[in-house]
């Protein structure tokens, strides 16, 4: 802690800190427990010189989503500004004792942003994927996730999935047996005087420890198909680049360590109560191919049937074992650009009509 506060030391234009700081017990603080002793939001704020944007961000939906024990340090770098595009967004408690001091933890450093001037943004917790594909036909899904006939209901292509999207889902049924049902992207998560916010991606560091995330994966794992997913990059404008399997010309189905549940209650602001079932799937540390575009997180990719079986049967201390950055070497991106659909999974689609008609 002293080591960082030094750092800040360093900036005396951005931060005027008074001698009696240093005594107060757990100032600065480091993770979201620790701001709540005091606070009831925090400041985010975009690090990018001409972006700028900044917004106050209650506490406690974040420590519902990451736990007590996340680290401002990991949320500032999960954290995406929804203005530009780009990473490297500064977190930052409030005044402290009615000064002027603000305790800031940041990815890419005050070197990169030699002034402070707050503007009206929003932001996004950029814990990866919020876009992908399933372009694959329904006997490729029956027949890589070996589902019955009866249990495999119609599947219409999707080149472009995003966050409240209604996706094709595999879980057990109450019979043990697999079952391709349609459910919607995101855990709901309640905001007073606001529509509840889709979380679509879990942490594999808060999974076993938050409550918002926890009784579903001990109990109620899925598997989530895929044929492309996107990510992305740092630039303004951001380009979008998507991943798929080798050979990426086929676009090999592989499936997302999904969780679920069931909800009820408004999926818009002031909207009736409705009862549906909902989804979100896991991520984890980056692979070599996914650090390329300076992510630091990836989903978690399952592609092989003893990783379906185990992810789905499995105790939660082997479905656990399962999360982990799949092999970069089969993997690549297979586009790169402004697009938000993968359009070769389009193109496979159109010629795979034609040949039917």
């Amino acid at each position: 802690m002293t080591e960082r506060w030094d750092d800040f030391m360093h900036y005396p234009r951005i931060c005027t800190p008074r001698a009696s700081h240093r005594k107060i017990e757990g100032f600065p603080p480091r993770n979201l427990g620790e701001a709540r002793g005091r606070h009831i939001w925090i400041w985010a704020a975009c690090a990018h010189e001409v972006c700028r944007a900044m917004l106050s961000m209650p506490l406690a939906p974040l420590i519902i989503r990451f736990g007590e024990d996340a680290l401002l340090e990991t949320l500032a770098d999960s954290m995406r500004c929804s203005r530009c595009g780009r990473k490297g967004v500064t977190v930052n408690v409030p005044s402290w004792d009615g000064g002027d001091l603000r305790i800031v933890y940041e990815r890419c450093r005050w070197t990169r942003k030699q002034d402070w001037h707050p503007a009206l943004g929003a932001f996004s917790v950029d814990t990866m994927c919020n876009l992908y594909s399933q372009t694959r036909s329904r006997e490729a899904v029956r027949g890589l996730f070996r589902l019955s006939d009866n249990r495999c209901g119609e599947i219409n292509a999707q080149p472009s999935i995003f966050p409240k999207s209604v996706a094709p889902v595999v879980r057990l049924a109450t019979d043990g047996e697999r079952e391709l049902v349609p459910m919607m992207w995101g855990f709901p998560l309640i905001r007073k005087g606001y529509a509840p916010k889709p979380v679509t991606n879990v942490r594999d560091d808060t999974v076993l420890t938050s409550p918002f995330w926890r009784p579903s994966f001990e109990s109620r794992r899925c598997l989530v198909p895929a044929s492309s997913y996107c990510e992305p990059d740092e630039k303004s404008p951001a380009g979008w680049h998507w991943f798929a399997l080798t050979p990426p010309e086929e676009r090999p189905l592989f499936a997302f360590a999904g969780i679920w549940k069931r909800y009820a209650g408004p999926v818009k602001k002031d909207g009736p109560t409705i009862e549906i079932d909902v989804f979100a799937f896991m991520t984890t540390k980056p692979n070599a191919l996914t650090s390329t575009i300076m992510h630091d997180r990836m989903p978690v990719l399952l592609s092989e049937p003893q990783e379906f079986d185990a992810w789905l049967n499995g105790s939660p201390d082997t479905a656990y074992g399962l999360v982990r950055p799949y092999d970069a070497d089969r993997m690549s991106i297979v586009q790169s650009g402004s697009e938000k659909a993968d359009r070769l999974g389009e193109r496979q689609l159109s010629t795979l009509a034609g040949l039917k008609l």
